[in-house]
């Protein structure tokens, strides 16, 4: 049950960082969302901070695909080629991840 709880916790959050990431075109504030999310949710299932972390920071370059196909509009142009500097957003993901996941396991 708890594992269950975990994905719909991080789909819906996946959900929100998508979400924020095309209706703004801060991406400090997109990121910084992603850290938080991250880290909290890191907190609260230390399991696998890694598949946390990678389903977190993927809605960015999800997004930024989809807009660059034209699927998706944006506040903002889209890129030239593929928006491969988007995965950037795994950093702060598996960052704020492995930090909550830490902090938890420190904490026992």
């Amino acid at each position: 049950m708890k594992q269950a709880l975990q994905w719909i916790c991080v789909l819906v959050g996946a959900a929100i960082i998508g979400w924020c990431h095309a209706h703004t075109d801060e991406i400090p504030v997109v990121l910084g969302i992603v850290l938080i999310l991250s880290a909290m949710l890191g907190l609260i299932f230390p399991r696998m901070p890694w598949a946390t972390g990678f389903l977190l920071g993927i809605p960015v370059f999800t997004v930024e695909l989809l807009v660059h196909f034209a699927i998706v509009h944006a506040p903002y142009p889209p890129s030239r080629g593929v928006p491969w500097a988007a995965l950037f957003g795994l950093v702060p993901a598996m960052g704020g991840a492995f930090f909550g996941s830490a902090v938890r396991h420190l904490n026992r």
